[in-house]
């Protein structure tokens, strides 16, 4: 753990620290390892579009979403859902945190399951070393990777598209330790998902362009429909529906930059009947229609944040 004695912040460092403060395009994956002083805080009303990993590695934080505040120290990692209102920054006089903005792989919703501290943030404490330690080394080398990527301002911006597309995938492979990390922290502690929660999700995971209602899933878990929504949101942090968009929403950027299927068969093929209606959804998710997206993952230009 950095001592706070040797976290004055050099110029670039307080450069980067202003950068990533600004709100990050949703399709873009960053990550970033900040020492923050203690004027250091970060406001956005409306959230990003994308997922927010925060881990604090030292010292002492704070997030809070309305009136509920969070103190974050050693070993807490929050996970907050897109369009959730950030105001965080530093309690003291030092904060340490490795964290992540990203998209979730479509098959990440099958198993990861934070509890809710508040509405739209997880959270968990890890107090294990083994754990601790860990994080701390996925961190780094996902870090590592996506500099690699050029998903930094210091990183790498030479590398061929094939690299770069390699040391995104390794990106994400360390994001996802993380969660699994946490995850497996939990269920040693705690009980398993619900385990009709756990069949309607292992259900729009198989298959999320399925003509899936509300009714149709309740009765797959022979509950009411407002039970199960009122259980889906408590354990996994966000409604069902939009878990199936968001997992359709995933599957359609695949096909983009995979196939050649034109925008009106990738949504067809990932469960919106209305190619009008996917395109907005889409752009809203990723910050892109869906033919500049799949002109931005096919360009071997390395674009910067």
């Amino acid at each position: 753990m950095t001592e706070p004695a040797d976290l004055e912040h050099d110029l670039a460092t307080q450069v980067l620290i202003e950068l990533y403060s600004e709100i990050p395009p949703p399709s873009k994956l960053v990550t970033g390892h900040f020492h923050s002083g203690g004027d250091y805080r970060v406001l956005r009303p409306d959230g990003v579009g994308s997922w927010y990993l925060l881990y604090t590695a030292g010292g002492t934080g704070h997030f809070q979403i309305g009136g509920d505040k969070l103190t974050l120290r050693h070993g807490d990692l929050v996970l907050v859902s897109p369009g959730t209102e950030h105001d965080y920054g530093t309690v003291g006089t030092y904060w340490e945190t490795w964290w992540a903005h990203f998209q979730p792989r479509r098959e990440w919703h099958a198993w990861w399951s934070l509890p809710q501290a508040m509405p739209g943030l997880s959270y968990v404490r890890l107090t294990r070393p083994s754990e601790t330690d860990r994080l701390v080394s996925a961190f780094a080398r996902l870090h590592r990777d996506a500099q690699l990527a050029g998903l930094s301002p210091t990183g790498d911006t030479e590398l061929h598209l094939l690299e770069k597309n390699l040391a995104v995938q390794l990106t994400m492979n360390g994001i996802e330790e993380v969660l699994l990390v946490a995850t497996s922290s939990l269920r040693r502690d705690t009980r398993h998902l619900d385990p009709r929660v756990q069949l309607v999700l292992d259900a729009v995971t198989s298959d999320p362009a399925r003509p899936y209602t509300l009714t149709s899933l309740a009765g797959l878990a022979q509950v009411s429909v407002s039970r199960l929504a009122h259980l889906f949101k408590e354990q996994v942090g966000d409604s069902i529906m939009n878990v199936v968009v968001g997992l359709r929403l995933q599957r359609a950027s695949e096909l983009l930059g995979a196939t050649d299927m034109s925008v009106v068969q990738i949504a067809r093929a990932v469960g919106f009947e209305s190619p009008h209606y996917f395109s907005r959804q889409f752009g809203q998710r990723f910050g892109l229609p869906p033919t500049k997206y799949r002109e931005k993952v096919r360009s071997p230009e390395l674009e910067q944040y």
